[in-house]
């Protein structure tokens, strides 16, 4: 249905990350390295952007403080690894043209076929909270193969805040907590089962509990519940 200087170059075409639509706008990422802003009223598309690899993270889409509207996406690591390794862009893009409005590098790797590089969806701060001006995402295989982290960075900016270790890789997306002054907490899983409970402002580790399973999947959060499910059941844990 469509091609790309990228997919006359042997990548693949398609998309394996879930849309952001807002009005008539669908903004999506795909495998060959190109993120798109198609109108569904005539279906054309309204502008391409390089994000230089494969996406499987789900766009968030931002209202600025501008009235303009903004994208977040991060893509793996696959086309541009070298010998297993390489590094991806965490992007803000401007919603109505598609220029980047800044980037973010993290080195990364791929393992045995399996990308690094971002496979999750981000965490965007909840207005009025300790984290409202931060965009929050999990980075598979980074620095190494069998390493994660989860970086802060100033949505504004770009400019990292904080940044913590996740252990093992992450493929499961963060979710925030918050209690009723603001105060926010970061609750994420990892690859080898180990879930993590982070201060929101700050990165610090809080508490961890290690089911020992493959957590792939992304938690929810229902008042001071957080539930999550891996390769063999689902759990639901209560903050205090």
């Amino acid at each position: 249905r469509y091609r790309s200087d990228y997919s006359k170059k042997g990548r693949y075409l398609g998309y394996e990350s879930s849309v952001s639509i807002v009005d008539n706008y669908l903004y999506v990422s795909e495998n060959g390295g190109l993120f798109y802003c198609v109108d569904l009223n005539t279906m054309e598309l309204v502008w391409a952007q390089d994000t230089k690899d494969d996406s499987n993270s789900s766009p968030l889409f931002d209202w600025g403080e501008d009235d303009r509207g903004y994208i977040y996406t991060a893509p793996s690591l696959h086309w541009t690894q070298k010998n297993h390794k390489g590094v991806i862009s965490i992007y803000k893009l401007d919603a109505q043209t598609g220029e980047i409005i800044w980037t973010h590098e993290m080195e990364c790797e791929t393992h045995d076929g399996i990308s690094g590089g971002v496979q999750s969806s981000p965490l965007m701060g909840k207005k009025g909270s300790d984290i409202e001006d931060l965009i929050i995402y999990t980075v598979g295989r980074s620095p190494t193969a069998w390493k994660g982290q989860l970086v802060a960075l100033n949505k504004h900016t770009g400019e990292v805040v904080w940044q913590a270790s996740t252990g093992n890789y992450t493929w499961s997306s963060p979710v925030a907590l918050y209690n009723e002054d603001g105060k926010s907490y970061i609750f994420l899983g990892n690859a080898s089962g180990v879930c993590r409970l982070v201060d929101g402002a700050t990165g610090e580790l809080l508490d961890t509990v290690d089911l020992d399973q493959t957590i792939e999947a992304s938690p929810v959060v229902f008042n001071d519940t957080v539930i999550i499910g891996t390769r063999e059941g689902v759990y639901a844990f209560r903050i205090y």
